[in-house]
């Protein structure tokens, strides 16, 4: 049975520092390319969210959960922001491993009913937080899609949107940096950012454009 899960996106700034390294070798002066910020690629979402889900930003914090059978395909609104778990995606949750060296790597099944768990902080305020529990993995030969709406976007304001990971603890990152698999998209148009996710815990969208920084966010 059904719970209702309502989020909202993070919309909050990052910095981006680059440190350029000089050496000499031989007599020549030799300088290592500095890293080029990760962009979304505009795409068109397959989900658009209607006028009454995006009513649902700004829902009271709490605890929302869901039991779902991970053997069906499955599909889940958070408010304005949505969900798709095919069949048999989730790795089990007690012999599959979790961490960045398990990403990619093939996995059995969960076959048994889970209870997902979302937990909003800071739904009214300037920076909510979503998080998902239990942590899990998901078959690296399927395709977990998370759309998250986000109003502010467009093409005109200069900013670099993204869809990043957050750890239950330390710092939110761009994980596409290491895996082009989950590079985000953006459809202006509906003001939704998506992409492929391989593991939960949490996610947030945010802007980069290096007139802020935060030590929390890498």
């Amino acid at each position: 049975m059904r719970m209702p899960m309502q989020a909202r996106p993070i919309a909050t700034r990052l910095s981006l520092a680059a440190a350029l390294l000089v050496g000499a070798c031989s007599g020549e002066v030799t300088s290592p390319a500095v890293p080029v910020p990760t962009k979304a690629v505009e795409a068109t979402s397959m989900f658009v969210p209607s006028v009454s889900q995006k009513a649902l930003i700004g829902v009271v914090d709490g605890t929302y959960a869901v039991v779902f059978d991970p053997t069906r395909n499955q599909s889940f609104s958070l408010g304005p922001n949505h969900l798709d778990i095919p069949a048999h995606s989730v790795c089990n949750l007690l012999t599959s491993g979790y961490g960045a060296e398990y990403w990619n790597r093939p996995c059995s099944p969960h076959t048994l009913p889970i209870t997902l768990t979302v937990v909003i902080k800071n739904s009214q305020g300037t920076h909510p937080e979503v998080q998902f529990f239990p942590a899990m993995r998901f078959n690296p030969n399927k395709s977990v899609q998370l759309y998250m709406y986000a109003p502010k976007v467009s093409r005109d304001d200069a900013k670099n949107w993204l869809m990043l990971y957050c750890a239950d603890k330390g710092g939110c990152k761009d994980e596409s940096r290491a895996d082009n698999d989950l590079k985000t998209y953006i459809d202006y148009s509906n003001n939704v950012l998506f992409r492929r996710v391989k593991h939960f815990s949490g996610y947030v969208v945010a802007e980069r454009d290096g007139d802020e920084g935060s030590s929390n966010i890498y």
